[in-house]
């Protein structure tokens, strides 16, 4: 008697879903019982909902937060969205920064011409020798001082165009930087060894505050005296000016072949650093499909 009355009861289940739904299939009406995880997140829904009316009955100012189901994941995840927009962000206003200062990083590439570049403009040798009058020596020095002074910039454009982080680069690009880095120093220590203290020696000698002349007034009708100091820049030791401007004058044409020497060394380092690097990088490329 039992069976019966709760299969009747079953079927008035049935019924009364069929009822609810008219559009439904009884076939679907039967398949589409609830499951108890789907029936418990109602009966917590309707807890929340009698929670929330006893709430406004007790304190009516007080507003209750709506239940939404979310999942804690989703808030993990609009999270990681918003730091991967900040990283975004970030490399944005970097760039945009760049172009407003206009500027433009320079590749190894681009520093290899420039040095290349350079080469003609260190200034000649006559076929004589270069003269050993102050103002012939004067004029090859402070045209070979503004060739080497660029040079060394250029130089110093070389680690930003190299730079990678140490996790990024492998053992061999650690090696042939090495390499690049000790090379180019060379070469610019040889040039400031042979050059530097030589050049400076022409182009800004030792001087010092002297007073050239001394002129004196008398006023005729108060008999007051009124002296008149011109005072100008000598140089200290002339005989030794003039000695430097001698050795400039005499090593003029060994001094060009360093120069040129080591511009071309550099040029020829970079190029074969470049090199290295392709056939590192692939080595690299190789190695990432063997099994």
């Amino acid at each position: 008697m039992s069976e019966k009355h709760s299969k009747k009861r079953g079927n008035n289940n049935i019924e009364e879903e069929s009822h609810v739904h008219p559009s439904i299939s009884a076939s679907t009406t039967t398949t589409a019982v609830a499951s108890p995880a789907s029936a418990n997140l109602s009966r917590k829904k309707t807890k929340v909902h009698a929670d929330e009316e006893d709430l406004k009955l007790t304190h009516p100012n007080v507003t209750a937060i709506p239940f939404t189901g979310s999942h804690p994941t989703a808030t993990a995840s609009t999270s990681t969205e918003s730091k991967e927009k900040q990283g975004k962000g970030i490399h944005h206003t970097t760039s945009a920064t760049s172009s407003t200062l206009d500027y433009h990083p320079l590749t190894l590439a681009d520093i290899r011409n420039r040095i290349i570049d350079l080469c003609p403009l260190v200034p000649t040798i006559p076929e004589g020798g270069l003269s050993e009058d102050g103002t012939a020596v004067y004029d090859w020095a402070s045209k070979t001082q503004t060739v080497i002074e660029e040079f060394n910039l250029l130089l110093c454009c070389v680690s930003p165009a190299t730079y990678k982080w140490a996790s990024d680069r492998s053992g061999a690009a650690d090696q042939n930087l090495s390499v690049l880095s000790g090379e180019l120093g060379n070469a610019q220590e040889q040039i400031s060894t042979c050059l530097s203290q030589r050049i400076s020696n022409v182009l800004a000698p030792v001087v010092d505050l002297v007073a050239k002349s001394t002129i004196v007034h008398e006023d005729p009708e108060t008999g007051i005296k009124t002296k008149t100091n011109t005072f100008a820049r000598e140089v200290v030791d002339p005989s030794f000016l003039k000695l430097n401007c001698t050795i400039l004058s005499r090593n003029a044409k060994m001094l060009r072949q360093v120069i040129l020497a080591n511009f071309h060394k550099a040029a020829t380092c970079i190029k074969d650093y470049l090199d290295a690097a392709q056939k590192d990088n692939h080595n690299d490329h190789q190695r990432s499909f063997a099994y």
